[in-house]
């Protein structure tokens, strides 16, 4: 009997305890899928606090007033919404942004030592340290400009000058010598500024500016001769040599008429031999001065100044060459003619100094060949083999002494 008790009891607890377990198995699912789980604040946890700049921004918008608890707390801002352009503060509490990562969020934006939520609407972030100005360097012009500036005595004297000849050249070289009369004073003050010019100043320039200040020299002392004498006047006997206006009427104008430079006495026949012909030597001088005369080379607007020197002479050469005063061939006759200037009794002989050649024009002398071989490196080419290779004469037009004057039947 009592084992078939015990045998019954244990039978009982097997059912119940198989009961029970099916009852746990059944309830677990409908636990899991009733019961929604919040989603958790990833942003709030994981994400750092957002750069000053742009909490900034959150100033000016209105303040969210209702979020439910998945939904990106009050005064926070979107990273991704600021980095792509969208509004802040513009995700719904419905709309749960699965995709937004802390990993979204660049370093740049983190403010280092920030709380989260830290409220700075009363005053606003300092902002981001500007790049250091970088220094300013003048432009590669300008500081050529200034190592090429002319010395303070000689732009004085060329800005004066210079606006006499602006004045009184027209275009074409000719030049008002009636208005210049009136302006003998004027004339007289600035030739006496080469007079003051302090002798050991003038050592300490350059060449060229040494070169230039005797050009202008001479041509402003011509112009001082011919205003003092203008309008000429010649005896009746001489008229029927020379015209009215020929200068050599005013008579012995480059041995008779003085000045003074550096309280030294000088004449325009003497400079021409001391400076153009021995201590500088280059001939191209004689095309810069005046002569005052119809057939000299034409008178510059500006004054000759250092710097430019080499450039202004090579210019005035060209000028004078691309003239029939200058230069020209007749083809047809086989004549090559020439200014009386490159003559060898009178300019010509200076070229040799510089341009002596014994390769090419054989058949001239000396000093014709330096002459010729001056003028090769200014002619166009067509000109130049003519010169070196044709057969022709050479001949010299008749210099014009008439002056260079703009009035009207002079």
């Amino acid at each position: 009997m009592s084992k078939s008790l015990a045998a019954i009891c244990l039978a009982l607890g097997l059912l119940w305890a198989l009961a029970g377990c099916g009852s746990i198995a059944t309830d677990s699912p409908p636990a899991q899928t009733n019961i929604p789980e919040p989603v958790p604040p990833v942003i709030d946890e994981q994400a750092p606090e957002p750069a000053a700049p742009e909490r900034k921004v959150t100033l000016t918008e209105p303040p969210v007033t209702a979020a439910p608890a998945a939904s990106v707390p009050p005064n926070r801002i979107d990273p991704v919404a600021e980095v792509t352009g969208a509004e802040p503060n513009n995700t719904t509490a419905s709309e749960p942004a699965p995709e937004r990562e802390s990993a979204q969020i660049t370093p740049v934006q983190e403010v280092p030592g920030a709380e989260p939520n830290e409220a700075e609407a009363s005053e606003p972030a300092p902002p981001l340290p500007e790049t250091p100005p970088t220094a300013e360097w003048p432009a590669p012009q300008e500081q050529a400009e200034e190592t090429e500036e002319e010395p303070e005595t000689l732009a004085s004297f060329h800005q004066e000058y210079g606006e006499l000849l602006a004045e009184h050249i027209l275009e074409d070289g000719r030049v008002d010598y009636q208005a210049l009369r009136r302006k003998r004073l004027r004339l007289k003050h600035l030739l006496g500024e080469p007079d003051e010019l302090d002798p050991n100043l003038y050592q300490q320039w350059s060449e060229d500016d040494q070169l230039a200040f005797w050009i202008n020299t001479y041509n402003l002392k011509m112009l001082e001769i011919i205003a003092r004498n203008y309008p000429i006047e010649s005896s009746w006997w001489l008229r029927l040599t020379w015209p009215p206006s020929d200068i050599r009427h005013i008579g012995a104008i480059w041995s008779d008429y003085r000045f003074i430079v550096m309280d030294e006495e000088f004449t325009l026949g003497e400079v021409e031999r001391r400076f153009f012909r021995k201590t500088f030597g280059d001939p191209r001088a004689y095309v810069a001065i005046t002569y005052a005369t119809r057939s000299g080379p034409t008178l510059r607007r500006t004054p000759y100044r250092g710097k430019d020197l080499d450039q202004q002479l090579e210019d005035q050469v060209r000028t004078f060459l691309a003239s029939d005063k200058g230069f020209h061939i007749d083809r047809e006759k086989a004549v090559v003619y020439l200014s009386a200037l490159f003559e060898p009794s009178w300019r010509g002989k200076d070229f040799v100094g510089r341009y002596a050649t014994d390769k090419k024009f054989k058949n001239h002398s000396p000093e014709t060949r330096a002459v010729l071989n001056f003028l090769t490196r200014y002619l166009p080419r067509e000109d130049v083999y003519y010169l070196e290779v044709e057969n022709y004469t050479l001949a010299y037009m008749n210099f014009d002494w008439r002056l260079n004057d703009s009035g009207r039947g002079y």
